[in-house]
């Protein structure tokens, strides 16, 4: 009787200790608090202040609608807005075409041959748009290489015009965005089951056929998430039209910051902010007919574990049947040719992505005191430069500081709305996923006059600490992306036999829990800290008079004048980014090498 008593308690205090982990990780009442930071700071930070916006763009009461009239009648204005329809649409169009076949061989390569395309596509992810977007200033300049081969070649007799057209934009933003075309394509990719086209096959059915009646519809929602994110993000998209275009190249986010930023008239400058994300509701609307919104990001919906694609009626008929008459076009060819077209396509690719990068790093050791190409020489100079000032040292700690606090925060905030989506009992899941990620469903621009307009009303507007909240806002969705899969792929039933044993819920957490959760929380932390580093335009909203973050310093210089030590600080910051990526995807190679060599 003892023994039973013994064994009865003990089973008693384990489902004691069950209950309570269950209540500290998102039952009974304890949701709430979770998703109460993340919540207060979407709605505080973004929602509400974008209300404000709307108001003073009306004059409150008034219900003046003149300035949007004027966006309409106006034809600068209204050349702006279909200009920018009209790039977003072009670069969608050459970033899915470029990234559907890179995509599509991640999931069919072997597995270190993808790791090492992976690679070579997370480097230039991972860098600054800003480094990137310098690269290409460098390479398409009159005294840079694409000249200087075409001079070489004899196919022009005097360097063209390349900077300040709108071929020198779009190659720019196509560059910046094909790879978050690629890695949204291969997140819905990467859960079609390919023996789908082995069983297609044996019907009866040639690969073509296959690929076209199987694949490629399977496929299409995933194809529509990354138009609608890389058409979202061109349409809002401010250092690629800044720097590589001219007047006749202006964007709506070039727009918005001179109204607000130079010209001092607010009132206007939300009005342009709010028809930019008219267009941007449309688009989502429209999309949201084919795939659910919250699929965009590659992820299930909190409320359901599989993805949730709708069929789209005519739009989802009309876009998959224009993509099968041109995959249609494009593989009616004997198997090998497609085959080398497809591997031919990928060095391009990758040739593509890593250019701007490598002639960065060249003009960086280059002993000519200005951009040429060819370097002239070769020098550490612009090095020493880079580390002897203190306007460049200032910079770079500013900015590790701010990336690191905000990567810290935005990883708390982010973890604890992970378990409360995910383990949390309420009706409305869906609706708070959205309104958590929305700050990453419309252009940056209107994220930062939101923010301007926050801030501004908080009495925080050119602090640190409202620079910080600015940087937390658009930081914690991306974490929030990340820790989502991560809590979702817990093992629940070694928590419950922890507490059936007795363990408390905070030893479960400290010991189960966290040590599971480890490589997500520390890749969602580099996500978050890269971000934050990278951060251009609210940082250019919100940074008043305190000391200026390395995008800052690099944007003035960059504007100001072609100073080879801004080649000297990108090629540093690349070489950290490529070193993260190389050590994380050698340990992931190397864990799957020695589990296989353990299970043989």
């Amino acid at each position: 009787m003892t023994i039973l008593s013994a064994a009865f308690s003990d089973i008693a205090a384990g489902r004691r200790g069950a209950i309570k982990l269950a209540g500290l990780l998102g039952y009974k009442g304890k949701t709430i608090w979770q998703l109460a930071p993340a919540v207060a700071l979407a709605l505080f930070c973004f929602f509400y202040p974008l209300l404000q916006a709307f108001w003073g763009s009306i004059d409150g009461a008034a219900f003046d609608f003149g300035r949007y009239w004027e966006t309409v009648v106006n034809p600068l204005y209204r050349t702006v807005l279909l200009r920018s329809f009209a790039t977003g649409l072009s670069v969608t169009f050459w970033c899915l075409l470029i990234g559907y076949p890179v995509a599509y061989l991640l999931t069919a390569l072997p597995k270190r041959l993808a790791g090492l395309l992976v690679i070579c596509l997370l480097v230039p992810l991972f860098t600054a748009f800003l480094i990137r977007t310098y690269g290409w200033m460098a390479l398409l300049g009159r005294h840079g290489p694409v000249n200087a081969i075409l001079l070489a070649l004899d196919l022009v007799d005097r360097p063209l015009r390349l900077l300040g057209t709108s071929f020198a934009v779009q190659i720019g933003m196509v560059h910046v965005l094909t790879p978050i075309a690629i890695f949204t394509m291969y997140a819905s990719m990467a859960r079609i089951d390919r023996g789908l086209l082995q069983a297609a096959g044996v019907l009866g059915a040639a690969p073509v056929q296959a690929f076209l009646r199987v694949y490629l519809p399977l496929s299409f929602p995933g194809v529509i998430a990354a138009g609608v994110l890389v058409f979202i993000m061109a349409i809002g998209f401010f250092i690629a039209p800044a720097l590589l275009g001219g007047p006749s190249e202006t964007m709506p986010a070039q727009l918005i910051v001179n109204q607000i930023t130079t010209l001092g008239d607010l009132e206007f400058g939300y009005a342009l902010a709010i028809m930019l994300l008219l267009v941007t509701v449309i688009v989502l609307a429209l999309a949201n007919r084919i795939i659910a919104i919250e699929q965009i990001w590659g992820m299930p919906g909190p409320v359901s574990r599989q993805p949730s694609y709708r069929s789209g009626g005519r739009i989802g008929a009309w876009l998959l049947a224009g993509l099968e008459r041109m995959v249609m076009a494009s593989l009616a060819r004997p198997r090998w040719l497609v085959r080398a077209l497809l591997y031919a396509h990928l060095l391009f690719v990758i040739a593509f992505m890593l250019a701007p990068l490598v002639i960065v790093y060249l003009l960086s050791f280059s002993a000519s005191p200005f951009l040429v190409f060819p370097p002239q020489g070769f020098s550490w100079q612009w090095y020493e430069a880079f580390l002897n000032s203190a306007e460049w040292r200032s910079a770079l700690l500013a900015s590790l500081r701010l990336a690191a606090l905000t990567a810290s925060l935005a990883v708390v905030i982010a973890l604890a709305a992970a378990f409360g989506l995910v383990r949390g009992l309420f009706l409305g899941k869906q609706l708070i996923f959205l309104l958590l990620m929305a700050p990453l469903l419309v252009p940056v621009v209107i994220v930062a006059l939101c923010l301007y307009v926050a801030m501004a009303d908080y009495g925080l507007l050119g602090s640190f600490a409202g620079l910080v909240i600015g940087h937390l806002l658009l930081a914690v969705p991306y974490a929030l992306v990340v820790l989502l899969g991560a809590v979702r792929g817990l093992n629940r039933q070694l928590e419950y036999a922890a507490a059936t044993l007795g363990a408390s819920p905070w030893r479960v957490l400290r010991q189960i829990i966290l040590p599971a959760l480890a490589p997500g929380v520390a890749s969602a932390w580099i996500l978050a800290f890269l971000h934050s580093f990278d951060e251009l335009l609210v940082t250019l909203f919100l940074l008043g008079r305190l000391p200026q973050t390395l995008p800052l310093k690099m944007w003035a210089d960059i504007r100001m004048q072609f100073d080879p030590v801004i080649s000297a600080a990108s090629s540093s910051i690349i070489t950290v980014v490529a070193l993260a990526i190389l050590i994380g995807q050698a340990r992931t190679l190397l864990g799957a090498r020695g589990r296989q060599c353990s299970i043989s």
